[in-house]
């Protein structure tokens, strides 16, 4: 996205106090299905918290970006989309615009604070990091020597 739809989207979220909006992309995979899905954002609130979902202005790209915090450093967020294993640094706050509240999947509408479902989600999400990203290290590796092998 360019810096026009930042700006149109800090100017909703002052203005209305909520977005709501499609999502798109395979970071946040598989919590949102490209095109499918609609997060809900609102304002930040006073104290951002580990795994709180972001939408924020990716500085190199100036893409609209939404993505989980997974820890922090210096009291800066460090990100990650769900579908990622390469973490984020160095989100300048002013590039942040919002939190994700809830989400639409299929017509129904999930709360974060409140979903039983989506906890359980964020919880097995996080526990299951370190054995899919080994994973997906060993794919890569046996797709590499296979490549190796036919030539």
């Amino acid at each position: 996205m360019n810096n026009n739809n930042f700006d149109v989207v800090k100017g909703v979220l002052a203005e209305k106090g909520e977005l709501v909006g499609t999502t798109s992309g395979k970071s946040m995979y598989p919590l949102f299905r490209n095109g499918k899905d609609r997060a809900v954002i609102v304002p930040l609130p006073q104290k951002l918290k580990v795994n709180d979902v972001l939408l924020y202005r990716k500085p190199a790209t100036n893409e609209v970006i939404l993505h989980r915090i997974i820890k922090f450093k210096d009291s800066n967020p460090i990100l990650r989309g769900d579908n990622l294993y390469f973490n984020e640094t160095q989100i300048p706050t002013d590039d942040i615009l919002g939190v994700m509240k809830g989400f639409y999947r299929n017509g129904k509408y999930y709360e974060c604070k409140k979903s039983l479902s989506y906890k359980l989600y964020v919880f097995l999400l996080r526990i299951s990091y370190p054995i899919r990203y080994l994973f997906k290290k060993a794919f890569s590796l046996l797709k590499r020597i296979i490549n190796f092998i036919k030539n």
